[in-house]
């Protein structure tokens, strides 16, 4: 009796904790429920969060398109609960207005993260500091330094210089394989800012591992770290972030301090001063010391910045092109037009590239450097286009989404660079202000302070690709024609880059082109 008793008994023992686990999970799901549905009314709308993870489960591979969806349905201000985060997501030109022109001192600060703490030394770089002091005096000093007008006019010979090179270097490649247009102009783009920071020319292997190294740091300075989001869970590294970050930062940081000692070491007072003579000057100045950390973290963010802005635009730009051949021929008429056969192009001749400059704004619009801005931090509470947002708010600005809006754009899904050249330019509307439907180099305080060098990069060297070269996509082996080019993208932190890389064959075009072989 005693043993039928306990067999008897063992499955309704079971049963009743399932019943109880079952009781306590509602319990759990009605309290998140009411403390959600009690605060609903005073933040912008949103889809429901689960316990604990929030809305993280719904980011998918391309968050940026599943955010776009979602503002559909729950407007161009939309909440997410990001792990215990709350974070809005802005999906127009109008609440972009609101938070980084209206409102932009109280959101010019940055959400932390444990990739900008780790790979920008806590922090103390430009784009990842807090706004204040420290921050405007760095961002000052970079910019006189290296990106104000007149900087960017000394350093006109390098520019010119390297992608001189890049031209020799196609024409003169023993390799039969089709170019790889992301690898070439990435070497570029790496050249030139390493040559106007550091005063330094790297060989070919060097550059490709640098950028290697940059590609790497985008991904996880822009990847959504569960460890952020839920800080308890973080020890974990259930996506094996933390690791990547620690080996990538070692590689960093060895880079850097070779570069400060090397420089340090030199002392030659007759070697023209660049960013980093700049830097290490601050270091001694006793009123606003930098310690060696800073330095490099300031010497990272240009380095980053710098190196990874122009490759993406001349990327997506080369496979618009290609897939549009009146583009091309447009794009190669002008070119003859203003420059002739007679030489390549010069950056004097960028002004009167005007459908040029027109098909680059266009690649921005449908293919932004990273598909969202860096995430802004709320400094206090504040009402905003009607709703209470709470201090420390994260504010993440979906320049895709703002970029195919169609209440913005006409066929906002096509490729159209004469928009660009009827009225009214990209960068501002019919009031002299900026045009936040345009948002590749964000707005307000925290606008990339590198836009002019960017854009300059990727039009030049679209501009001499396409002058000194005509472009056809290899054969597909199946069926002996050209290749279908596919145009869909992969997220990549906080770069936007094609889901395969774009591979092409050049013949030269020019015979001052063909003369360097």
């Amino acid at each position: 009796m005693t043993i039928e008793s306990g067999s008897q008994q063992r499955p309704v023992s079971q049963e009743l904790y399932i019943k109880l686990a079952a009781a306590f999970l509602v319990v759990v799901l009605a309290a998140w429920s009411f403390i959600f549905r009690g605060r609903k009314g005073s933040i912008p709308p949103g889809p429901f969060p689960l316990p604990i993870i929030g809305n993280l489960h719904m980011l998918g591979k391309l968050p940026h398109r599943t955010l776009a969806s979602l503002s559909v349905k729950y407007g161009p201000l939309m909440s997410l609960r990001l792990g215990s985060t709350l974070t809005l997501v802005v999906s127009s030109s109008e609440m972009a207005r609101e938070f980084l022109k209206t409102h932009d001192q109280l959101f010019a600060s940055r959400a932390p993260s444990a990739a900008a703490k780790c790979l920008t030394y806590n922090c103390s770089g430009i784009e990842f500091a807090p706004y204040g002091a420290y921050w405007r005096q760095m961002r000052k000093l970079c910019v006189l330094q290296l990106l104000s007008p007149k900087r960017l006019e000394y350093f006109r010979f390098i520019r010119e210089e390297e992608i001189s090179a890049m031209i020799r270097c196609i024409v003169n490649s023993d390799d039969p394989r089709p170019l790889n247009i992301n690898q070439t102009v990435s070497s570029l783009a790496t050249a030139i800012i390493c040559r106007m920071a550091l005063s330094r020319k790297y060989s070919d292997q060097d550059l490709r591992s640098f950028s290697s190294m940059l590609r790497e740091s985008f991904m996880l300075l822009g990847s959504f770290n569960i460890g952020d989001y839920i800080p308890y869970l973080d020890w974990m590294d259930l996506q094996g972030l933390n690791r990547r970050m620690k080996k990538i930062q070692k590689t960093q940081d060895y880079f850097l301090q070779k570069v400060i000692d090397e420089r340090v070491a030199q002392n030659d007072p007759n070697v023209p001063r660049d960013l980093l003579d700049a830097l290490l000057a601050t270091s001694a100045d006793t009123e606003f010391q930098l310690s060696p950390d800073s330095i490099k973290a300031v010497l990272f963010d240009m380095l980053l910045g710098g190196s990874d802005t122009a490759p993406p635009i001349i990327e997506w730009a080369m496979s618009e092109v290609l897939k549009n051949p009146l583009v091309l021929t447009k794009l190669q008429h002008e070119l003859e037009h203003v420059v002739g056969f007679g030489r390549i192009v010069c950056e004097t001749d960028l002004p009167r590239l005007v459908y040029l400059q027109a098909v680059v704004k266009e690649t921005l619009r449908l293919y932004p450097q990273g598909p969202f801005l860096f995430r802004h931090l709320s400094a206090e509470a504040r009402n905003v286009a009607g709703y209470e947002i709470p201090q420390n708010t994260s504010v993440l600005v979906n320049v895709w989404a703002i970029g195919r809006n169609p209440e913005s754009w006409k066929n906002a899904e096509s490729f159209q660079p004469e928009r660009f050249m009827d009225g009214v330019g990209s960068e501002v509307d019919a009031s002299g202000d900026q045009n936040l439907d345009w948002l590749p180099f964000g707005a307000g305080r925290r606008r990339c302070p590198g836009q002019q060098l960017g854009t300059l990069i990727a039009e030049l060297g679209l501009a001499q690709l396409l002058h000194c070269f005509n472009w056809r996509l290899p054969l597909d082996d199946m069926n002996g024609q050209n290749q279908e080019l596919d145009m869909i993208e992969r997220f990549n932190g906080i770069t936007f880059p094609r889901a395969h890389e774009l591979f092409a064959i050049p013949t030269p075009r020019l015979e001052c082109v063909a003369d360097l072989k």
